[in-house]
């Protein structure tokens, strides 16, 4: 509950005045109560009736005593309190951005000493002295928002300082890519070793990273020809997570090709034979793409493979999720519709997959047009 109390004062020339001093309830991190103030002349009967009225403001929220929390607390409190339910993943990304890139510059910062240029002032610097892409930067950005946003609802502070601030505009992200001579120059280099029942999946089916190391071998249909999508393993909360995958349309049942059934057999044979040789010392995980005694892959090791693989045998450097990239612009050029890449891929609508790869498309539309062209010509010479 708000208190409040008056300090009569007497200027050197003997004017009177009244110095009205509020209490706000106590911060609930803090402890503390925060005091506004307010020099008002009259009689101290006026003095009393303004006092009464701020007591009365402070009770209803029309004033808010901004809270001298420091950011770095509030923003621990508020992805603790605030938000318990969110997916470990999104949980694991908040912290990243809140530890690493607010917290450092900001953190010590109290709530109600934030404003606007302060805000602005890092926003430039993670431009321009970090080098930070813009994306990386919003994302950040939009965490201080959100959780400055809860401090109002609060009414921790009057109203949040990031209102005005200006963010680096995004560049549009271009996926690199494997050509038909570099996806050959690929399989060949990982054939005989374990990094090539992963690739080829790659380019033939363009899992997520995730989907492709949670995929099990009761997941495929060997007669129907059919890998069924329905688990994704992820970097959780400080574990790896088996969760569902990124959308709904990414539980998905997708049509293999006789040479990668083929494949396929092969792993799940190899698979089965050393579980036999390494007995009690081999789990049985059930997954497609494991270690040889049966153990998963944690995406991140994953990624590290890729990496070692291609500089090993000096390839060019593309992250692993670009296979996924590569597929899907492999399928665009050979003339498959993009309603069945979205399909395969898993995107929950045609839009992402035109954004992602108009370029194909764009191709395409130039060889439709070739086509036309030569249609027509054949026509005038008849």
């Amino acid at each position: 509950m708000a208190t409040g109390h008056i300090r009569k004062r007497v200027g050197k020339n003997g004017a009177v005045s009244y110095q009205l001093i509020v209490e706000s309830e106590r911060d609930p991190l803090t402890g503390k109560r925060e005091r506004s103030y307010k020099t008002v002349t009259g009689t101290k009967k006026q003095a009393e009736a303004t006092l009464r009225k701020l007591i009365a403001e402070v009770e209803n929220g029309d004033i808010v005593t901004a809270s001298a929390v420091k950011l770095g607390d509030w923003l621990h409190e508020w992805l603790k309190l605030y938000l318990p339910n969110i997916e470990s993943t999104t949980r694991v990304g908040y912290r990243e951005k809140i530890d690493g890139y607010i917290i450092p510059k900001l953190g010590d910062i109290k709530l109600k000493s934030l404003n606007t240029p302060t805000i602005q002032a890092w926003v430039n610097e993670l431009k321009d002295k970090e080098k930070l892409a813009p994306k990386t930067i919003r994302n950040a950005f939009l965490n201080l928002k959100a959780a400055l946003d809860k401090a109002v609802i609060l009414k921790m502070i009057p109203k949040n300082p990031c209102i005005g601030v200006e963010l680096p505009k995004l560049k549009r992200y271009k996926a690199e890519i494997y050509s038909g001579n570099e996806i050959s120059d690929l399989i060949n280099a990982a054939e005989c070793t374990d990094m090539y029942l992963p690739v080829l999946l790659e380019i033939a089916i363009g899992f997520r990273r995730g989907e492709l190391l949670a995929l099990k071998w009761s997941d495929i249909d060997f007669n129907a020809r059919t890998v069924h999508v329905r688990e994704n393993r992820v970097n959780g909360d400080g574990k790896v997570e088996i969760k569902a995958p990124k959308s709904a349309a990414g539980i998905r049942d997708i049509t293999i090709g006789s040479n990668i059934v083929d494949e396929l057999k092969k792993a799940h044979k190899q698979y089965l034979e050393n579980k036999m040789k390494l007995g009690a010392g081999f789990t049985d995980s059930d997954l497609v793409i494991c270690q040889k005694n049966g153990r998963p892959f944690a995406p991140d090791s994953m990624t590290q493979k890729w990496l070692r693989f291609t500089e090993k045998h000096g390839l060019k450097h593309i992250r692993f999720h670009d296979l996924r990239h590569t597929c899907a612009t492999a399928m665009l050029e050979a003339g498959i519709d993009p309603k069945t890449v979205q399909s395969r891929l898993g995107h929950a609508n045609i839009s992402i997959t035109m954004d992602v790869y108009g370029h194909c498309t764009k191709a395409m539309d130039k060889k439709a047009a070739d086509k036309i062209d030569e249609i027509i010509s054949e026509r005038i010479a008849n």
